[in-house]
């Protein structure tokens, strides 16, 4: 199976660099997603991202008022990103378990897809183990 398989089954995401923590928490809730596309503020900036997880960690328990902290405060940049449609799911299993990372953002060219995350590589392994159960029953 390969990752344009998988590419593209979450909704893509975003957020300005310039919107709150709060905008991004609403965000997340009207898209139901736990996690967000930061935006590249100009053209020599990195894409982020910031997860539910971050705004809890970095805003709630810290005291910040999420309606004054820049979503870019909270927000892990530069973000893992993967843009070779072609590679097989391992590849991309094996690039989040070398970055340590749980979700991937994905591109082609200059276009977003979406996150792949480690639930997306664990259900397309189960789907094809289950395939190939089926063809052999």
């Amino acid at each position: 199976m390969e990752l344009r398989d998988i590419a593209g089954k979450s909704r893509p995401v975003r957020i300005p660099p310039s919107a709150t923590a709060s905008e991004a928490l609403v965000s997340m809730i009207e898209n139901k997603s736990d996690y967000l596309l930061v935006d590249r503020a100009n053209p020599n900036d990195a894409y982020g991202i910031v997860t539910r997880w971050d705004i809890v960690e970095r805003g709630v328990a810290d005291g910040r008022d999420l309606d004054k902290t820049p979503v870019l405060d909270l927000a892990r940049k530069p973000l893992v990103v993967m843009n070779n449609l072609d590679l097989d799911v391992r590849w991309v299993a094996k690039k989040m378990s070398n970055e340590g990372v749980s979700k991937i953002a994905v591109f082609d060219r200059d276009t977003f897809l979406g996150f792949i995350s480690d639930i997306d590589i664990l259900n397309a392994v189960a789907k094809k183990a289950d395939s190939k159960k089926e063809a052999k029953g």
